[in-house]
């Protein structure tokens, strides 16, 4: 599975990526209920969330078609019934109060 091949390099090229504090304390979560370690959780994600390359492309393309819709409406419930009683926020409501965080980090300097 693809989920061995990222995180199992011998050569130790990796992926680093900077996220705010809440998104990694989330992403710790949801990896300890499905049992799994933060890294093979985000990987999972991403191999469920990533195109492979092997997808035509009129399916990459950043259009909306049905089947797009109806792939992202059973994502959703299966994130839902994943993560029961868990509240998700509003994501844009996050970006905001992180800028704004980032914002008042940056006046004090």
């Amino acid at each position: 599975m693809a989920m061995h091949q990222h995180y199992n390099d011998d050569r130790g090229n990796g992926f680093m990526i900077h996220l705010f504090p809440e998104l990694r304390r989330r992403i710790r979560i949801a990896a300890a209920q499905s049992n799994l370690s933060v890294q093979e959780y985000v990987v999972h994600v991403l191999d469920q969330t990533v195109p492979s390359e092997a997808e035509p492309e009129q399916e990459r393309s950043g259009k909306l078609n049905r089947a797009a819709v109806d792939k992202l409406l059973q994502t959703r419930e299966a994130i839902i019934q994943a993560h029961p009683g868990q509240i998700f926020e509003d994501s844009s409501e996050l970006i905001h109060r992180a800028h704004e965080e980032r914002n008042r980090e940056l006046e004090q300097e």
